[in-house]
């Protein structure tokens, strides 16, 4: 046995130590000819937990520089069995980003005011070319030989941490992948993102390819690590830009045909020909010297959009079956993210489209709709001949549906100009006190119309308020919510005033009408939404009105809110930021 096994068996065989040992007596049981045996001796005991551990020992002599090694820990360095290394061997073995920790560690670990312990993570070069992950722990001992002779020796043990490490890491790089596609539903930024965060840690280059309608190619995103190379991999794109064309051994073109990854752990020269068009095409696909891919098709509910394809161009190992899972993985994550951002787009699409259907339908009612209130005026105001008192009371009617349905046709305008983009805040200062006065003037006659009182008060806090706003849009949200009220409420009082809080000015409109449910006052802003009951059913409207007014509230910077009791009324608050500016005070009044 070398000297560690000797120290990690006395060790074993303390009295603090027996439990564990009896422990593993009990799992080393070989079977003999249907009975047990128990390994008694503890060299083999040892030596047998060892092995099957694949834990390698070391040794090392500081004084001499000797080192000795387990045939574990040589294979892991990728020496052979009769190589004998040196100290100077270890070090040389080390990535330069590691040597000077492990050198200090070793260091700490002989220096006699220490406490001798010795344990490090670092990555290993071997004469292959691979690269390793390994974690050393050890002791400084004293040990005295045959010949009586003490020395200081520092011993250990050796383990492959490569495939945990590489699992971790992957396992990041998928967590990291899905916090990064949810968070853009931009197709061209989420693809680029995917495609630099791939580099960093799965691939030297990334090409994206997605099919269209018709089933053809069209290179979405390609992305190199190395800045430094120019792009090949695009200019071999435009090589061969065609994917009709391409060769039926193009991994790509597999991986669409078939519906499985490919995965070519070493690419070589033959390969590169397989899968070239042209002959400027195949000079630039030997050019991008791939040697190792692959390429994994994007599926996501069945439908194919697409494939994604990892390169490597340096001498890193090829990619093995446990990466082609990581690849596949990625590739499954970024075709679901692929396709929520075109149902995205074709959402805004569609609400598009429906937007500026209903801003040219309207266009065409709101001017034939003009020219029958108008023509109504002039009847009835007498202009081609004397109008009889039946006659006038029908063309009444004629105006007050024109005018409603006039009315109607503006809401619906307003929301496709603030649906597409159109609608622009103006900002200017308004004062609180016109603002109200100016709603309440508006709404007046139908309030009066339908036995109702109309309270404006302005408390103390706001009264000489301005507001850095849009005119306009404040004017025409009072007015909805007014209206509103009007509608909703068969008898009682619609109060409507404004108070100061803080930085905010609050507007409310409070009515004494049938209330909204709590259940439903989240969904009375969405648009043409309506609250299924009797007493909304007999009120006409488009549902409209509640989501134009929160849309222009929040589009001039403030909000709109609502708190309401079935039977017991509403109130409707506007938020809005305030620029205070002393005003004459004046006493609340009250209209009708």
């Amino acid at each position: 046995m070398t000297t560690v096994e000797h120290h990690l068996r006395d060790e074993a065989l303390k009295p603090e130590n027996r439990d564990q040992q009896c422990t593993a007596s009990a799992a080393l049981r070989e079977p003999t000819t249907g009975r047990t045996r128990t390994l008694r001796d503890p060299d083999e005991r040892l030596r047998l937990a060892i092995e099957a551990g694949a834990v390698g020992t070391w040794d090392f002599d500081p004084s001499s520089g000797a080192l000795t090694w387990s045939e574990r820990c040589k294979s892991l360095f990728g020496l052979g069995g009769g190589e004998h290394p040196t100290i100077d061997v270890f070090f040389a073995s080390l990535d330069p980003d590691d040597r000077a920790i492990v050198e200090r560690k070793v260091a700490a670990a002989l220096d006699p005011n220490g406490d001798g312990s010795y344990e490090a993570e670092f990555r290993i070069r071997r004469g292959d070319g691979s690269q390793r992950t390994v974690m050393c722990k050890g002791r400084a001992v004293i040990v005295t030989d045959d010949d009586g002779v003490v020395s200081q020796r520092l011993i250990g043990t050796v383990v492959d941490m490569t495939q945990r490490r590489r699992s971790e890491d992957y396992s990041r790089l998928l967590a990291e992948a899905s916090t990064m596609l949810a968070s853009s539903l931009d197709l061209e930024v989420m693809l680029a993102g995917i495609g630099k965060l791939a580099c960093q840690r799965f691939a030297d280059a990334v090409a994206i390819d997605l099919e269209d309608e018709n089933g053809v190619l069209t290179r979405a995103a390609t992305v190199e690590c190395d800045g430094r190379r120019p792009r090949v991999l695009d200019r071999a794109r435009v090589a061969n830009p065609d994917s009709a064309s391409w060769a039926e051994e193009h991994p790509v073109v597999r991986a669409l045909r078939e519906q499985r990854t490919i995965r070519m752990e070493s690419v070589t020269a033959a390969d590169r020909d397989a899968m070239s068009g042209t002959d400027d095409h195949r000079r630039t696909v030997h050019e991008a010297a791939v040697s190792s891919l692959i390429a994994a098709p994007l599926v996501a509910r069945g439908r194919v959009l697409g494939a994604i394809s990892f390169l490597r161009t340096t001498n890193q190992p090829g990619y093995d079956a446990a990466e082609q899972l990581v690849g596949e993985e990625l590739a499954r994550r970024t075709a679901t993210a692929i396709e929520n951002a075109q149902l995205y787009r074709a959402a805004l699409a569609a609400s598009e489209a429906k937007s500026s259907f209903l801003a040219a339908m309207s266009h065409e009612l709101r001017t034939p709709l003009t020219a029958i209130i108008g023509y109504e005026e002039l009847l009835a105001d007498g202009i081609t001949g004397p109008v009889t008192e039946p006659q006038r009371h029908q063309l009444g009617r004629i105006k007050a549906s024109a005018t409603h349905l006039l009315g109607l046709i503006d809401e619906i305008l307003t929301y496709s100009r603030v649906e597409a983009g159109s609608e622009q805040p103006h900002f200017e200062s308004l004062s609180v006190l016109t603002a109200l006065e100016e709603a309440a003037s508006i709404v007046e006659p139908l309030v009066t119309d339908r036995g109702l009182a109309l309270d404006l008060s302005v408390d103390a806090t706001a009264t000489g308020a301005h507001v850095h706003t849009d005119a306009q849009k404040v004017r025409q949200i009072l007015v909805n919510l007014l209206s509103n009220a009007t509608k909703f409420t068969e008898r009682g009082t619609i109060a409507l005033g404004a108070r100061r809080e803080g930085r905010q000015l609050l507007v409310y409109v409070r009515d004494t009408g049938i209330g909204i449910a709590e259940e439903h006052q989240h969904r009375i802003f969405e648009p043409f939404w309506q609250v299924n009951s009797r007493a909304t059913h007999r009120i006409a409207g488009t549902g409209l009105g509640l989501t134009v007014s929160r849309r222009l509230a929040q589009m001039i910077g403030g909000e709109l809110r609502v708190e309401s009791s079935p039977g017991q009324g509403s109130t409707f608050t506007l938020e809005l930021p305030l620029d205070a500016r002393p005003m004459d005070p004046i006493a609340p009044r009250q209209l009708a």
